[in-house]
């Protein structure tokens, strides 16, 4: 093969070194890899269609060319920057707080308080880095599992491999909608264009060839015998030979181009100050994340002006006599207000949801569906394979004939749907059995459409067990004329197989390499043209010379079976039914019907034909039914979104009375449904939105459904107010996948044109995969609430002690602080993360899709979220004043507030500093206990399950359970340790105060349970939006909090 002087146009590969190549010229390019004969391998044509490269001679090939396996000089936003992490644990709101107070502190020196704040910070940044930097791995690990992969042979099997993991040398298979995974030399096509926008500029596909070119210095969108990295196939198949990846090849250099400049040109016209601006906005999260945390982050920023505001009250209070005591309260107090942990929390909340989806076979692209996929009203789904199991088998077979001559073949499945084993009995399962070697004319030519009308292979694989490449319903077709002897192996070479590579390569006399294509191995048919299948068309073509009828091609095509009818002519012969009563008859069996049908060409015809000319004027042949059986989980899954109050659509390529029967057996509709609500593509689309409109509900099964219906479906569903999820898996369905709310792409039928437009792909293209996510959704949503509600409620709460208790005036005057400003540090750094934490990993409610999803538009922050962060968070802060109140005046040694207390312990300050831990200590109790209340919006913390007593239910969180344990008993270390309790905290040991404490925790808690009882009336009243009504429930949760 040839070589350029650019060293990238052509494929330099010399199997056996038999071509004369010209010698490279000088250039700065790296040099295309050589397959020298120490290294190569001849891989020829063999029946078997395998190589004997193993995953080891890969590596040790790659090694020895020189080319990294690991493409160590890729650049992008994939790794995780420590930097970045711990800057953003710096740029939080309550870490700028803590570090004006240490400031503040070491300016008027007093280092134990500035000691301590120092540690809280350091904590706080600690743990907030180790959460994050764990969140930021789960996600990295996620992504890799949804990153592009490729087909590649390895050890004489088709592997699919991450993209990045192919090496040069690799021999890659690729089709429509596949990601090219790197530089390829190509040497079996069919049908294949390529859009190298990317590179090129060029929005038209590039039809590509095989040939060889003698020319030395080509355009790169001339050399059409190559593929290139990240570009994307839009029709038809290939193989070809891996010459270039990661920055070797085109697309990385055009990378690495870009990154030596260091993205100088990209704010090169930003003035010193908008650069600042920018890094400042990146850095604090205002521009980075999901919308939720986005939003997260801006209200992290107006409670720190909310802090700034409440720090010029306490100053006001205060008469504006600054001291040294007054700032540090009023810093405590501007901390009290903002919940650190909330973004952290929120972050780690999500990324271990994501890796729970990612165990339920549903890998979470983007995070931005995560929020929203609990609101999810309507599901579009495809049928084969999703709601079925997608293990297709021919069950029935119709041969088209003259009266008394067209009969029904009938067959059963073995255990191995891929195993072409059994008999195929003639008119019925009684039937007399089909003699293989003695095969009448009309079956024969049925059974060579199912076979060489067909691109998918089944064989026994080294460990005897069968597997197959290849769409499941071409699967089926192959398998079935395997077991009457007319494999497609049988009937022409395997020259397009993927695991075939090259012939052994011959020179012509000008040093050209060429393949020897006279030769047909002495199989009768040899494939001229392939037109694949069209999602518009609804067909599949391949054309063949015929050697046994020389002079002779023909057409063979299948699909569906009123497109075929369409342009057929004849039959063999005039067949005794009609083909669209017998379609119907066995559609209305579950079957999926595929139409079978052939056309004769002269071989001069078929050059440069095209798809248009070429189907048309068929002689239709026959019917196959091909059996599917619906998932043993979909049934149960549709079940359970029907209960949830979503709506299952069923959008699918097959005939109408299949999918219908399919949908019923499911229950997507039942036997008694409206016409409406079932009805063809065709119908569909002929139909205006202002019809669609007026349907009085979407269609529930569309059938022969095309890429555009799918985006039409949507469109109607935006305008009805839906929040739909939709299903794809070709590379036109990438439109809609982009257009829904929530787009859903196969992982294992999907191409990865589909998967880079979706926003979930599910590795196990199941159905009750999608029910999963939409629980899980529903779950991550439900928890968000509850730990930001959490959050929001004790911030509300440390507000109205800490500013009411300026109203607590000593002899000279001055105010008098129920809690040290320490002790308000301690509060949050022990009553923050550790239960917010516990609440992102509650469980389900058992009820939770029993619910109908929560409003998207709302969100998060509903007003009744407000108005229980209120409802909540001002008991508390009244409570703990009581403590305080009960302790200094009504207690067993009433007395008065002293003076000078805030500047630290002394005898005279003994009561205020008693108060304060009873203070201090009821605050982190009903903080912790308030934590349980929120496992049920509902529900008394005494009666969470039915049936279940309640401390069974607290103990399977255990997360929680601890969070709570721990952080109440280590309320007393401030209390009765000494130096600790009266030198840093200005508290003293307490006795008889536990016995207030209980009460005003008893107190809270049965706040609790009435307005659990009051709220929903309350939210009847306060807010007037129907729709923000929580509806009545018995149940033990409501999906959401509104």
């Amino acid at each position: 093969m040839e070589k350029t002087s650019t060293n990238t146009s052509h494929a330099t590969a010399n199997v056996d070194q038999k071509c004369d190549q010209p010698a490279a010229d000088g250039t700065d390019e790296p040099p295309i890899p050589h397959f020298q004969p120490t290294q190569s391998r001849e891989i020829t044509r063999t029946s078997s269609s395998r190589t004997d490269i193993s995953d080891v001679d890969v590596a040790t090939s790659a090694h020895t060319l020189s080319i990294p396996l690991r493409r160590e000089h890729d650049r992008g936003d994939e790794g995780i920057s420590l930097l970045r992490l711990l800057v953003s644990q710096l740029a939080n709101a309550l870490t700028l707080v803590l570090l004006a107070a240490l400031g503040l502190s070491f300016g008027v020196q007093d280092w134990v308080e500035g000691g301590v704040i120092a540690g809280v910070i350091t904590v706080n940044t600690v743990i907030g880095f180790v959460q994050e930097y764990k969140a930021e791995r789960t996600m990295d690990s996620l992504r890799q599992l949804s990153s592009p992969t490729a087909v590649v042979i390895r050890d004489g099997q088709p592997a699919v491999v991450p993209s990045k993991h192919v090496v040069p040398g690799d021999v890659v298979q690729i089709k429509a909608g596949d990601v090219i995974p790197a530089d390829l030399r190509l040497f079996v096509i069919s049908n294949l264009e390529v859009s190298e926008q990317l590179l090129t500029g060029e929005s038209v596909p590039v039809a590509k060839s095989t040939e060889t070119f003698k020319e030395t210095d080509i355009p790169l969108g001339d050399r059409i015998n190559l593929c290139y990295s990240s570009t994307i196939v839009t029709q038809g198949r290939g193989s070809g030979i891996v010459i270039a990846t990661g920055m070797s090849a085109q697309i990385g250099r055009i990378a690495d181009a870009m990154n030596s400049k260091n993205n100088k040109d990209d704010k090169s016209g930003m003035s010193f100050f908008g650069r600042v601006k920018d890094m400042i906005l990146n850095y604090s999260g205002v521009r980075t994340g999901t919308p939720l945390q986005r939003k997260l982050t801006k209200l992290a920023y107006v409670l720190f002006l909310c802090a700034f505001i409440l720090a010029m009250v306490v100053f006001a209070v205060a008469k504006f006599q600054i001291t040294e005591e007054v700032t540090i309260y009023a810093i405590a107090v501007a901390v009290g207000i903002v919940p650190e942990s909330l973004i952290v929390v929120l972050t780690l909340t999500m990324s271990l949801g994501t890796r729970r989806m990612a165990k339920q076979n549903v890998i979470v692209r983007k995070l931005d569906a995560l929020e929203n996929l609990g609101g999810v009203t309507d599901i579009c789904s495809d049928k084969t394979g999703t709601l079925t199991l997608g293990k297709m088998s021919v069950r029935k077979m119709w041969i088209a004939g003259a009266p008394g001559e067209g009969y029904e073949l009938s067959t059963q499945t073995a255990s191995n749907a891929l195993e072409p084993v059994g008999t195929v009995h003639k008119g019925g399962d009684e039937g007399p059995a089909v003699d293989p070697s003695n095969l009448d004319e009309g079956l024969a030519q049925t059974l060579r459409v199912a076979s060489l009308c067909n691109v998918a292979t089944i064989q026994q694989n080294d460990a005897g067990v069968w597997v197959s490449t290849g769409d499941p319903t071409e699967v089926a077709l192959q398998v079935f004329a395997t077991k009457l002897g007319m494999g497609r192996p049988t009937l022409t070479p395997d020259e397009d197989e993927a695991a075939t590579v090259i012939e052994e390569t011959v020179c012509d006399e000008k040093g050209q390499s060429s393949i020897d294509e006279d030769k047909n191995g002495g199989f009768r048919f040899q494939l001229q043209v392939e037109f694949p299948f069209s999602s518009e068309t609804k067909k599949m073509s391949t054309i063949y010379l015929d050697h046994d009828n020389p002079g002779s091609s023909i057409c063979l095509t299948k699909g569906a079976v009123e497109r075929l009818l369409e342009g057929s002519t004849s039959y063999v012969p005039s067949p005794a039914t009609a083909p669209n009563a017998k379609a119907e008859e066995l559609a209305s069996q579950g079957l999926r019907v595929i139409g079978l049908a052939q056309r004769i060409f002269i071989p001069i015809e078929v050059a440069g034909i095209t798809r248009e000319a070429a189907e048309r004027d068929f002689t239709f042949l026959g019917l196959a039914g091909i059996f599917d059986p619906p998932r043993p989980e979909t049934l149960s899954a549709v079940r359970a979104c029907k209960e949830a109050g979503i709506v299952v659509h069923m959008l699918t390529g097959d005939h109408l009375t299949t999918a219908k029967a399919i949908a019923e057996s499911v229950e997507i509709i039942t036997r008694d449904a409206p016409a409406s609500v079932v009805m063809t593509a065709t119908q569909f689309d002929r139909m205006s939105d202002s019809e669609i409109d007026a349907l009085p509900e979407l269609p529930l099964v569309i059938a022969r459904c095309a890429p555009e219906t799918k985006v039409r479906m949507i469109k109607a569903g935006k305008r009805r107010g839906r929040h739909m999820a939709m299903t794809g898996d070709g590379v036109n369905d990438s439109p809609a996948l982009k257009l829904a709310p929530i787009g859903i792409a196969m992982g294992l039928a999907g191409s990865d044109v589909a998967k880079d437009a979706s926003d979930l792909v599910l590795t196990d293209d199941n159905f009750d995969s999608i029910r999963s996510a939409v629980a899980e959704g529903r779950r991550l949503f439900l928890n968000i609430q509850r730990f930001s509600l959490h959050l929001l409620s004790t911030n509300v709460a440390l507000v109205v002690l800490l500013v009411a208790g300026l109203g607590f005036k000593d002899k000279d005057g001055s105010s008098v602080f129920p809690l040290s400003p320490l002790a308000i540090l301690w509060v949050n750094m022990i009553t923050g993360t550790p239960p917010s934490l516990g609440l992102g990993t509650e469980k389900a409610p058992l009820d939770l899709m029993k619910k109908p999803p929560h409003s998207v538009k709302d969100g998060v922050f509903t007003w009744a979220l407000i108005l229980d962060t209120f409802a909540y968070g001002i008991v508390i802060g009244i409570t703990c004043l009581i403590s305080f109140v009960i302790v200094m005046y009504a207690g067993v040694e009433p007395g008065d507030l002293a003076s000078r207390c805030n500047r630290g312990f002394s005898e005279q300050c003994t009561l205020v500093a008693r108060a304060r831990s009873t203070v201090f200590a009821t605050l982190i109790v009903e903080f912790m206990l308030y934590a349980w209340v929120l496992k049920s919006f509902d529900r008394s913390v005494f009666r969470l399950e039915p049936g279940i007593p309640f401390y069974k239910t607290l103990y399977e969180n255990k997360v929680l359970f601890w969070s709570v344990i721990l952080a109440c008993a280590s309320s007393v270390l401030p209390i009765y340790v000494p130096v600790l309790n009266e030198v840093v905290f200005y508290q003293h040991a307490i006795g008889w105060e536990w016995g207030v404490i209980v009460a005003m925790t008893l107190a809270f808690i049965l706040w609790c349970d009435i307005w659990k009882i009051v709220r929903k009336s309350v939210f009847k009243v306060v807010l007037s939006s129907p729709e923000k009504v929580i509806p009545s429930t018995t149940s033990s949760e409501s999906s959401s909090i509104v």
